[in-house]
């Protein structure tokens, strides 16, 4: 090989080594909650700094060893080593959370993932993902535990005793799905497919006013996110289970399509089971067979403005309830939401989002199919319920604090009717109709505000609550009357909570 010919390939490999270094990269800027853009971010990057479009992204040449130092007065100061940053490059974008003063402790629970975790989530593998009931997922949190009525479906969670509508369960704030069983063999947190969601907030105590009343915690379920991309991607994941004790078989898909003003994502996950043995070789009953499906489907409206729709369909097939006396033949669930959000720069009112969700479950149990013997009766329930509402919510920058204010809507209601056919004793041959749900409604109309003050050696919190509560039994039968023979009230139900925070340290 002669000089001249190996001078120009060295100089080619220099000026190829030269252009990689010097191509420009790109990572979007996104807030963690709303999804929206991260406007005016400060960088400094080696000897390159810059801002943040309105687009929220930020574009630099990648300098080998060096950090990046970010900065916003809405999100704080935070830097990305080079680890971090070659990741974030690969996933081109980057997600950020407000920094705010929060009071009451939440414990949080990611349910997907990424791949640089916030401070004070819980990372979970891909197993959690599989899990076809939320609650199976709670319980990884000290404070919870499950009242298990079926063997492998219907966990009801409890939090440091507190059960049942004593706890507060939504999805994004603002949804939720009423049992169709009186005995709640479809707890609402067996209605949140966990594969669907991001994360799960777990607000504990009565102090989050903003999202109800519940007097032992507010457990919200936060959807997976947005991904907007500056160019047509596609993406997806497959993952799959299986549990030897009990033929316990799982899946869950999700594939979707992002652009700069569109996300479309498809969810689908599978799971069944059968009878599993104990550590002493007893056999407890545990059939079931459970689906879900869903779609997200983003649309960005402006630069600071987005709008999001998901449709939920959860189907579960014969699951056995030893400790009840029906199991669950059929139960179809539809969870509908839609939210829209939008933020402002420069102004005291920083962002306003409106969410409008609808949830109705038809629920069929019966014991046709338990091993009674004698078999003293046949039973048979068709139940079903909705829940529906809205909330709209504003966020406010104040000098020495913040204040989210707001007002929502929730309106559920249950009616059924259980069927019993008598076997044997006196009223063999006799078939029974019984009113389950008496076609009962409840309505509940709120007004609530916060208020996060940033004091200098304390910090301070008040938040209120005023709402509206009307019920109804629109199909009362006589045996229900002579007990309460008010049918119908209204009340209205204040309530409010102060705080002090004082930090002694890290």
């Amino acid at each position: 090989m002669s000089f001249k010919t190996f001078l120009m390939m060295a100089l080619c490999v220099f000026s190829s080594t030269l252009f990689a270094q010097s191509e420009q990269k790109e990572i979007r800027l996104l807030d963690t909650e709303s999804n929206l853009p991260i406007v005016g971010a400060a960088f400094e990057y080696g000897e390159q700094n810059g801002l943040s479009d309105e687009d929220g992204i930020i574009r630099f040449s990648y300098v080998k060893g060096a950090t990046l130092q970010l900065s916003h007065v809405k999100y704080g100061a935070w830097s990305l080593d080079e680890e971090a940053l070659r990741m974030a490059i690969k996933a081109k974008v980057l997600y950020r959370k407000e920094v705010t003063v929060n009071l009451y402790p939440v414990t949080i629970i990611a349910v997907k993932p990424q791949s640089a975790q916030p401070e004070g989530k819980i990372k979970i593998e891909y197993q959690d993902r599989l899990e076809h009931d939320a609650a199976n997922i709670l319980n990884q949190t000290p404070a919870f535990n499950s009242i298990r009525k079926g063997g492998n479906y219907g966990f009801d969670p409890v939090f440091r005793g507190f059960k049942y509508d004593q706890l507060n369960v939504v999805m994004n704030g603002a949804q939720s799905a009423t049992a169709a069983c009186p005995n709640r063999m479809d707890p609402p947190t067996s209605q949140m497919a966990p594969n669907m969601m991001d994360r799960i907030e777990i607000l504990k105590g009565p102090h989050a006013l903003r999202f109800g009343t519940g007097f032992g915690a507010t457990i919200n379920f936060i959807p997976s996110k947005l991904r907007f991309s500056s160019e047509p991607d596609f993406y997806g994941r497959l993952s799959s289970g299986y549990e030897s004790n009990g033929n316990l078989l799982r899946g869950e898909i999700q594939f979707g399509l992002s652009g700069e003003k569109y996300d479309v994502s498809f969810f689908a996950s599978w799971s069944q089971g059968d009878d599993y043995t104990t550590g002493n070789d007893e056999t407890v009953q545990a059939d079931f067979n459970r689906n879900s499906f869903g779609t997200n489907i983003g649309i960005k409206l402006a630069s600071n403005q987005q709008l999001r729709l998901s449709a939920t369909y959860n189907r579960a097939r014969d699951a056995d309830f030893p400790a009840l006396p029906m199991d669950l033949r059929e139960d179809d669930t539809w969870m509908f939401n839609a939210r829209h959000d939008i933020q402002f720069e420069g102004k005291k009112l920083q962002s306003w989002n409106t969410t409008v969700f609808g949830s109705f479950v038809d629920h069929l149990m019966n014991n046709l199919l338990k091993p009674l013997d004698p078999r003293m009766l046949n039973a048979e329930t068709f139940a079903t319920t909705y829940n529906y509402g809205g909330r709209t919510e504003g966020v406010w920058s104040l000098p020495n604090g913040k204040v989210y204010a707001g007002a929502d809507l929730r309106v559920e209601g249950a009616e059924g009717t259980r069927v019993r056919e008598f076997l044997m004793g006196p009223m063999a041959g006799n078939t029974v109709e019984d009113n389950a749900w008496q076609d009962g409604r409840i309505s509940k109309t709120g007004l609530f505000a916060e208020y996060q003050i940033k004091g200098k050696v304390f910090d301070y919190i008040a938040s209120g609550r005023l709402e509206l509560n009307t019920a109804d039994v629109n199909d009362p039968t006589q045996e229900f009357t002579q007990v309460n023979p008010e049918t119908q009230i209204t009340q209205v139900n204040p309530s409010l909570s102060l705080g002090i925070l004082k930090d002694f340290g890290n």
